[in-house]
């Protein structure tokens, strides 16, 4: 049998899958996942790890390595990056009586505005974070963090894992998460790590590669972990071949990766996120459009921002705003032709986005192949490219 009829074969199946399945039920974007394939590091260097194209036309796949990628777009192509920047947001700190807190940063309630993970604090930053300790925490309370000078953070509110603190800081709130913090890996990164005997922490290399190479604004906690792979090669290779890029910034929220609760996609609520237009995209898009070209949205994040400003009454006028668009099947994607991504965890609202792209029975054979070749899965783990 040849790879064509193979694949023909495949995607039948999985489109009687499809049709036995509601695709509204959370169900239906579950797969079982053998855990040697979660990536517990990512390749030794950017552009080395593997790459499956996907191709919705002909439901072909075809697997190649991330660096053959430019060899898959057109000069008149547009790659669309998240070019935020990942936050040291993970604290372990310690009460006055030597109980282990931990707490993730999730924003700044002071000092305020657009800029205000970069400003000077003038005095005192006051940060929301979820936190994880043994007993409750109580208002007052003093936290000593395990790393650096800075502190005491002291508890100003606290309820069922949710804490305002405050500390004394001068300077730039990112430049205080520096000195005290750690990259937040996802959990599924941290379990993978203890299970081979590591250390259930990020190291010093976590700080560079859990952080894409054109990183500019700070304050996602997660990464937008397909630009992982680019490396600055592969960036002037792509500029070589004619094939453009733009930026948008999405501010990665921890909601990004939790599975859905619901028991159905229509009852999920869906996670706010950050975003902001410049006029830069706006020119790009439109000059794109003109040429004839494809938009490819580097990441999730980046689909979700080019997708929920599409929708606006006037869109892609610079600005900053919010967004708690969820895309799944039935919902039509208005200004992506494309994605590049990594393989994300069932029953989330990623693999349900996959699903919407690319179709949910080829979502299905995507996925089944790519545990059937062994490919790296989620944040540190290998790509696909959804043509």
């Amino acid at each position: 049998m040849s790879s064509n009829d193979t694949g023909t074969q495949k995607g039948a199946e999985a489109d009687r899958d499809a049709q036995a399945r509601d695709l509204d039920a959370v169900d239906a974007y579950d797969y079982e996942l053998p855990e040697e394939l979660i990536a517990a590091h990512p390749a030794d260097r950017r552009g080395e790890s593997r790459l499956l194209v996907a191709r919705r036309d002909s439901a072909q796949i075809e697997h190649v390595q991330f660096s053959d990628l430019p060899d898959y777009l057109e000069p008149s192509d547009l790659l669309v990056f998240n070019n935020t920047r990942v936050i040291p947001a993970r604290i372990m700190a310690k009460k006055e009586t030597g109980g282990a807190v931990e707490m993730l940063v999730l924003d700044i309630i002071e000092p305020g505005g657009e800029d205000r993970w970069t400003e000077e604090a003038g005095g005192t930053v006051v940060f929301r974070c979820m936190t994880r300790s043994s007993r409750a925490l109580r208002p007052g309370m003093e936290l000593t963090a395990d790393a650096g000078d800075a502190g005491p953070f002291v508890v100003r509110e606290w309820e069922a894992g949710k804490a305002e603190v405050e500390v004394d800081w001068d300077g730039a709130p990112v430049d205080l998460l520096e000195e005290v913090g750690q990259m937040p890996l996802p959990p599924y990164i941290l379990k993978r790590r203890k299970t081979l005997g590591e250390a259930e922490e990020a190291t010093a290399d976590d700080r560079k590669r859990y952080q894409t190479v054109y990183a500019a604004k700070p304050g996602a906690v997660a990464a937008p972990t397909a630009g992982l792979h680019f490396s600055e090669e592969l960036l002037e290779r792509l500029e070589e071949r004619g094939i453009r890029r733009a930026f948008v910034t999405l501010q990665v929220g921890i909601g990004t990766f939790r599975p859905v609760s619901a028991d159905r996609l229509s009852e999920h609520e869906m996670h706010s996120e950050e975003y902001e237009i410049s006029a830069e995209l706006a020119r790009a898009i439109e000059e794109t459009r003109e040429a004839g070209g494809r938009i490819i949205a580097v990441g999730t994040t980046s689909m979700r921002a080019l997708e929920a400003e599409a929708r606006r009454d006037k869109p892609f006028e610079p600005g900053v705003r919010r967004t708690d668009i969820f895309l799944h099947p039935g919902v039509d994607f208005e200004v992506c032709d494309g994605l590049v991504t990594n393989f994300h965890l069932p029953r989330s609202t990623l693999l349900a986005l996959v699903a919407g792209l690319a179709g949910y029975d080829f979502m299905r054979q995507i996925y089944a192949e790519a545990i059937e070749e062994r490919y790296r899965f989620y944040s540190y783990g290998d790509g696909m490219l959804i043509l």
